[in-house]
């Protein structure tokens, strides 16, 4: 490649970093209303923070009652599946489907799949949890 060839992509990869900059610093200023008004797709991909209201029935529960719902949710926040480096699924189906057979590699995307509702259920439970643990600080069941 010549130098002015090389010196041409520096500069362009120099306007290319201005100019998302700048796009970037106009995007801080915007408010949440704006910002929503100009999205691509009209769901969030990511989670954002809950607040999560408790009913009339929770805020009738005693201290012991809310301890008890906090003991029964805790084991549906523990995850037995492995992540993707260390589940041997995950390494046969890349092997089969680089090697004999490549709808293998279907298999990667069921495990998708499959820990996209894991993470959802665990998501829900830790999201009541903290509700209840709301309520015990409201009732005041840490003091003695």
């Amino acid at each position: 490649m010549s130098t002015a060839a090389t010196a041409g992509m520096k500069i362009g990869s120099l306007l290319l970093l201005v100019t998302a900059s700048i796009g970037m610093a106009d995007d801080l200023n915007k408010t949440s209303a704006q910002k929503a008004d100009t999205r691509v797709i009209p769901f969030d991909l990511y989670r954002t923070p809950a607040t999560v209201t408790p009913t009339e029935s929770d805020h009738a529960l005693n201290c012991l009652a809310l301890e008890r719902e906090i003991t029964d949710l805790m084991p549906k926040t523990y995850s037995y599946k492995p992540d993707f480096y260390n589940d041997p699924y995950q390494g046969a189906a890349i092997w089969i489907g680089t090697t004999l057979f490549m709808p293998a590699y279907a298999i990667s995307g069921y495990a998708g799949y499959l820990q996209y509702q894991e993470n959802g259920r665990i998501i829900s439970a830790e999201e009541r949890i903290e509700t209840l643990r709301h309520l015990k600080a409201q009732h005041h069941c840490f003091e003695s």
